[in-house]
């Protein structure tokens, strides 16, 4: 073979030889072992949470009646309606409708080739572990590409969607709240003929165009309810006696039974209505509550201002209504409602008796006690102050403004509990036996907040809002409530370490003889008023 002949044979062997390689890293990067030389681009999904479609959001969720289209219940409408509705025989409900719907979500679209991306400024809240949603890419032409389910809380460790760097795509991300499925899209070749039918359950949806970098794009991804949801919930005005204890057949009126959603336009067409309405689930009751919160109720109707919420059978403070209707509700699409229904009585006093004590610790031959009306108390000793209640159908209320430390009542010879109702934390005579229903405690954590909250003689009312409420039923049964600030809200009160609340033996007939007593134990404080209270009609 001559020179010429082997250089021309070499370079056919090294062409030959790249050709080769350029082909295997080619088959790699199509493999997903590599993006770097081909331009290929993987994009991973952070799913941040979900947050509910507000009014205010300039992305508006189309709708449609049939085949026309509608737009949303007039967004200047306030976000909070307040109503009261007559309960009868000298009852009311409060009614609050509040939109909780989350402030709007800038949508969490970034393209990086760094996992640490921008997230989305507010969510409503994560998904529940698992949750199934599927993601749905489509080409500028609105071309099917490609699609991929995941589960909620596993994104980390599922493979990414390789696409083409430097192209546009559209992301479309949904679910319908379930750990099972995720419904299969319509006429998917298209996107602007794509759609989702006969939705019944939470449907949540994201869409958004991105495009896309060299090597790994994070996607953030925020979805946004399209139905309506209420939580109702049922309270007890502090004043009312009793319980909750039968609360059946709470329903929503109207709601369609299933709609049907298009990607390209996020409009929602509604089939047929639910004629049976939409149940609000409340738990098991068991003796009775004095609130009670239902789970979520998903309406799919179009915004309207003119729904109800009809209470079907409901038994409070030991009287039974039927089909007690609570009008106007408002529902939009896409928005989260907290409905309150706070139940009252409406009432005067017979009587009304002040009780304004306030005796500083001093000392006798070294005991240390108090000086009453000149007569000298050791601690652990009790003084009393008695006074007749008139006749009072509805039992009797003590607000208190100021305690130090501990106290209790005997009505008709019966004491209000079996021990004295010590509220300070280490009460040198008797030790601490009251607490909030929530565990929270004076002089202790605060379960709502994990702050604390100060002692019981460091905190003062109002006449308006007392420090502690004491409510005698009118059957004789006993509710505590107190307020874990000076002037603040009040919440409910339970005994412990072995003390008690007795049944009085209340006559809402004839007078009653009460008797305020209070251990000495220091300085011994007792500021309020105790009152009768007669039932009367609501205006």
């Amino acid at each position: 073979m001559n020179l010429k002949s082997y250089r021309n044979l070499k370079n056919i062997l090294m062409l030959t030889c790249i050709v080769l390689t350029g082909s295997s890293l080619y088959s790699c990067k199509k493999s997903g072992e590599t993006t770097d030389l081909t331009g290929e681009t993987v994009v991973k999904i952070n799913l941040q949470g979900v947050e509910a479609y507000t009014e205010n959001d300039g992305n508006t969720v189309g709708q449609k009646q049939g085949s026309a289209k509608a737009s949303l219940a007039s967004s200047n409408i306030s976000d909070v309606q307040e109503m009261t509705v007559p309960f009868g025989n000298g009852c009311s409900i409060d009614v609050v409708l509040t939109n909780s719907s989350a402030a709007a979500v800038k949508k969490g679209l970034v393209a990086a080739s760094s996992p640490k991306v921008a997230a989305a400024q507010v969510t409503e809240k994560p998904l529940d572990k698992d949750i199934k949603y599927k993601v749905v890419v489509y080409d500028n032409q609105g071309t099917y590409v490609t699609e991929k389910i995941y589960s909620y809380g596993g994104e980390s460790t599922a493979a990414g969607i390789a696409l083409d760097a430097g192209k546009t795509y559209t992301f479309i991300a949904y679910s319908i709240n379930s750990t099972s499925t995720v419904p299969n899209i319509n006429n998917q070749n298209k996107l602007s003929s794509a759609t989702l039918d006969n939705i019944s359950g939470d449907l949540m949806f994201f869409t958004g165009n991105l495009k896309l970098n060299t090597g790994v794009n994070n996607l953030n991804v925020v979805l946004k309810h399209r139905f309506s949801q209420i939580i109702t919930t049922l309270t007890m005005d502090p004043n009312m006696t009793g319980a909750i204890t039968k609360l059946e057949n709470a329903v929503f009126k109207p709601s369609h039974s299933t709609a049907n959603f298009k990607l390209s336009d996020e409009a929602l067409t509604y089939n047929g209505l639910n004629n049976a309405g939409v149940l609000a689930q409340f738990p098991s009751l068991g003796t009775g509550l004095r609130t009670v919160v239902s789970s979520p109720s998903l309406l799919i109707h179009p915004g309207t201002s003119t729904g109800t919420l009809n209470l079907g059978t409901l038994t409070i403070d030991g009287e039974t209504k039927s089909n007690v209707s609570i009008p106007n509700v408002k529902i939009n699409p896409g928005q989260k409602y907290d409905l309150k229904l706070n139940f009252k009585t409406c009432t005067q006093n017979v009587t009304s008796d002040g009780l304004n004590w306030s005796y500083p610790e001093t000392t006798s031959g070294g005991v240390k006690g108090i000086r009453k009306d000149g007569v000298f108390y050791a601690n652990g000793k009790t003084i009393e102050r008695s006074f007749t209640a008139p006749v009072a159908d509805y039992g009797f209320v003590f607000d208190i403004t100021e305690l130090d430390n501990a106290f209790n009542m005997e009505v008709n010879g019966v004491k209000l509990a079996t021990q004295e109702i010590q509220f300070q934390n280490a009460g040198a005579s008797s030790k601490q036996n009251i607490q909030f229903a929530d565990g929270s405690k004076y002089e202790g954590t605060n379960v709502e907040t994990n702050g604390r909250i100060g002692s019981i003689y460091g905190l003062k009312g109002t006449a308006t809002k007392p420090l502690i409420k004491l409510v005698i039923s009118r059957t004789g049964q006993v509710t505590m409530f107190g307020s874990k600030t000076s002037g603040g809200e009040l919440y409910p009160l339970v005994l412990t370490n072995g003390n008690a609340f007795n049944t009085f033996p209340w006559n809402g007939t004839q007078s009653n003889a009460v008797k305020v007593t209070q251990l000495v134990d220091g300085t011994t404080v007792i500021k309020g008023t105790g009152a009768g209270k007669k039932k009367i009609p609501c205006n």
